[in-house]
């Protein structure tokens, strides 16, 4: 799982306008030759860190993410990709965006929090990216920009995006390639996808590419298994904060991934986790927000995250937060 696609060394090359004949330069200290770039479909991440590198000293240019970065085509990178643009909506097509990313480039992995505001998407740096990180990290923003854009059919102005760096010199140039404002200094790079956008139907729909995509996602899951701890629980908790409440059961989640509930269940308990475990941690988080961000009743609230009856809702949330869902709102209220 250590393999990247050579789509973007590709656009990287074109961009500089090198071809087989004169990208030597780009190649040194990598294990790479002229015709891996533009005929093989892959390259290991440390050769990609290097061509990277040996790209920015070569072009002295820091804005080099900005130029090649706005020519990233959704989902391009693999066929997984593709076919998870095939999505019902733009909410889905994210979710796939996040879990895709995570499961294909396993040095970074994107957040999707859904709140009641909209999509929240940030990303983590898994390892030490040195000097490519503010490239990268301006790539990233570019696949989820021309991905909502590719939905919508229009420019993104609705939203905001984080930078976890300080403004560049060029900072200027985000403000003409960006199209929703940018803040930098955050805590993560990311987005925020206002709500009202998330139904928007993806014009790319194709059930069966659906489907397929879900299924090599359940794959590639597999693979990565061997090589990191948690995936399945990073992967539920990204499945459940995604989604509105009331949370799927397991049933659906395990469809999802083409396992059974109880295979599903198996590879929960081999890294001590369960299902309900992490559905009432996302229950909880939920709860909080309703409580500090709405107006709700307590009632309204426990009818919106699925209890049939608030008492339940009541004891439950004692035992995540230690008081009563009153006293939590109340304590928020006075600071």
């Amino acid at each position: 799982m250590d393999q990247l696609s050579t789509y973007f060394p590709r656009i990287i090359s074109r961009e500089l306008g090198l071809t087989p004949d004169s990208i030597g330069p780009l190649l040194d200290g990598t294990h790479l030759v002229a015709g891996d770039i533009f005929y093989e479909t892959s390259l290991s991440y440390s050769d990609f860190t290097i061509f990277l590198n040996n790209a920015l000293d070569y072009s002295q240019a820091a804005n080099l993410g900005l130029r090649f970065g706005r020519h990233v085509m959704p989902f391009a990178a693999s066929e997984v990709g593709m076919a998870g643009l095939a999505g019902p909506n733009l909410l889905e097509v994210l979710r796939a965006l996040a879990s895709f990313s995570r499961l294909q480039a396993n040095y970074v992995m994107i957040d999707a929090r859904l709140d009641l505001d909209g999509l929240r998407l940030r990303g983590k740096d898994l390892i030490e990216l040195g000097p490519t990180r503010r490239t990268q990290h301006e790539v990233l923003l570019f696949s989820i920009q021309n991905t909502v854009e590719a939905i919508l059919g229009r420019p993104f102005t609705e939203g905001r995006y984080y930078l976890a760096y300080p403004e560049p010199d060029y900072g200027e140039e985000y403000r003409d390639v960006f199209h929703s404002p940018c803040t930098f200094n955050a805590a993560q790079t990311g987005a925020d996808i206002p709500r009202q956008l998330l139904n928007v139907l993806s014009p790319f729909y194709h059930e069966t590419n659906w489907q397929q995509a879900l299924l090599r996602c359940a794959k590639l899951m597999e693979e990565l298994k061997v090589s990191q701890d948690n995936v399945y629980r990073k992967h539920i908790l990204s499945v459940l904060r995604s989604q509105n409440p009331p949370l799927p059961s397991i049933g659906t989640v395990a469809r999802e991934l083409h396992m059974s509930e109880r295979s599903l269940t198996r590879r929960l308990k081999e890294e001590d986790s369960s299902y309900r475990q992490l559905q009432n941690q996302v229950l909880h988080e939920w709860a909080c927000r309703y409580l500090g961000e709405s107006k709700l009743s307590v009632e309204a609230i426990a009818a919106q995250l699925g209890y049939q009856d608030s008492a339940n809702f009541r004891r439950a949330f004692k035992r995540w937060q230690g008081c009563s869902p009153q006293a939590y709102r109340h304590n928020l209220s006075i600071y």
